[in-house]
């Protein structure tokens, strides 16, 4: 297994003015995702776990004082991905100490100004939502905070009963409908609530792992593959995309 580290007890690596520049450069090149919900229960850390293997060679940053990813990875055979543990305002060490080509960012709900920190360092920032009405409206203020930080986002469906056939149930694709308000890009793989996400995070497994020609593995498979090529794409082509 990997060694986890503490951001608040990275060393220091270089004199500040030096390791400002180099991790400039470095952040520059590195696909940095949070995963952001102001409303607790949205599954924040189920996605950043479960992409975060997807991901490959990754570092997964645990913000959220209940270490749910954190407790998921100490449980875990795989040496990947690479786990450090903190509070948002020691962001920076870690993003500084690892070589990861992927960081996903797991953040605790009703922590507005963690968020912030966040969504002004990463390039994507995902608002993952249940397609309730209640659960619908409460992502206002996270939706506000990804837009005052002019950073990409989305909006990924979650936790959503499952459809007949190849079609989304009614309900998620209101929601779909809904979350249009908003002005931001919804993932177009909505992910079912399926128990193959319990089994798999028992013993610090993936669902891809776990079960990995089941429909929960497919959907996030195809999750991935759209966030991660919204996470690379530069930002100028994301706005000429949206016009």
């Amino acid at each position: 297994m990997a060694d986890r580290y503490i951001i608040s007890n990275a060393p220091r690596l270089a004199p500040a003015s030096l390791l400002a520049r180099s991790l400039a450069i470095y952040i520059a090149r590195m696909p940095i995702i949070g995963f952001l919900a102001q409303k607790g229960g949205a599954g924040k850390t189920t996605l950043a776990v479960h992409l975060a293997v997807l991901a490959g060679d990754a570092l997964l940053v645990d913000l959220d004082p209940q270490r749910s990813a954190a407790e998921w990875w100490e449980s875990r055979e795989a040496e990947l991905p690479e786990l450090a543990v903190g509070e948002a305002r020691d962001l920076s060490k870690a993003l500084a100490a690892t070589r990861r080509p992927w960081v996903l960012i797991d953040t605790a709900p009703h922590a507005a100004e963690a968020a912030r920190v966040v969504a002004e360092l990463a390039d994507m920032v995902v608002i993952p939502t249940r397609p309730g009405i209640m659960d619908l409206r409460a992502i206002r203020a996270t939706v506000e905070i990804a837009i005052a930080a002019k950073k990409s986002a989305a909006i990924v469906l979650n936790a959503c009963p499952a459809g007949r056939g190849a079609a989304e149930a009614s309900v998620t694709a209101e929601a779909r409908q809904a979350l249009m308000a908003y002005g931001l890009p919804v993932a177009p793989v909505a992910v079912i609530q399926r128990a193959a996400f319990s089994h798999a995070l028992n013993d610090g497994r993936a669902v891809t792992e776990f079960e990995p020609e089941g429909k929960a593995a497919d959907e996030l498979h195809r999750l991935w593959e759209w966030i991660s090529a919204e996470a690379r794409t530069p930002s100028s082509q994301r706005h000429q995309r949206s016009r």
